[in-house]
């Protein structure tokens, strides 16, 4: 079946910034001096979110919730310089371009525009919704439901792209198709209507 639109994720999805965000993730645990195996951590965040990562540290530290959180982002944001994105994006992005219409729904704020801009990449959306936008977070599907209402999105030919197993909830729960991004070939419970494991594989989904 061929698609028309697309609902991205921006955070391992159309950009390589797991390994800034882990390491700022790493240092937190560090300053609440709690000892961490990076790669489990790496897979916690991936198949869960940082949110509940640093909930949990919250919870066994005793150290506020809200700390933890600001502490992060200050040191991601603080680190995160010149994020790439992943091989094939702006190909996709330029197809999908032709055939409809691509947009961002992140949990990231504004900077996920910067870091499009950088790259020219920004001038293949049409929305970008991010955390300032107030939408219920992942895998609530308030934000998809909002550009599909707006823009009149045929939902069977509109698909949610995502690395983790939120995004494909959210998709599933707006009644979209969905696209499961299995960079680092980690299992999800839920079922995605399609899984690639390279970006380049989705040209052959927007046909033009």
């Amino acid at each position: 079946m061929a698609y028309q639109n697309a609902i991205w994720d921006f955070d391992g999805t159309l950009y390589d910034t797991y390994p800034v965000m882990l390491k700022a993730l790493v240092a937190v645990y560090q300053q609440q001096q709690v000892p961490v195996d990076q790669n489990a951590l790496y897979k916690a965040i991936k198949q869960t979110s940082i949110k509940k990562v640093l909930q949990a540290l919250a919870d066994q530290t005793g150290t506020a919730f809200a700390t933890l959180d600001q502490q992060y982002h200050q040191l991601e944001a603080k680190t995160q310089i010149a994020p790439q994105p992943y091989p094939g994006a702006a190909a996709i992005l330029e197809r999908v371009s032709q055939t409809g219409r691509n947009f961002l729904m992140t949990h990231r704020d504004t900077a996920a525009q910067k870091y499009l801009a950088e790259h020219h990449l920004d001038q293949y959306f049409t929305e970008i919704v991010t955390s300032q936008n107030g939408f219920a977070r992942k895998p609530a599907p308030d934000s998809l439901n909002y550009l599909c209402d707006r823009y009149q999105l045929d939902k069977a030919k509109t698909v949610m792209i995502g690395d983790r197993a939120l995004d494909i909830e959210a998709g599933i729960n707006a009644g979209l198709q969905t696209v499961y991004f299995d960079v680092d070939r980690l299992p999800i419970t839920v079922q995605p209507t399609v899984t690639i494991t390279d970006l380049s594989m989705l040209i052959d989904y927007f046909n033009k």
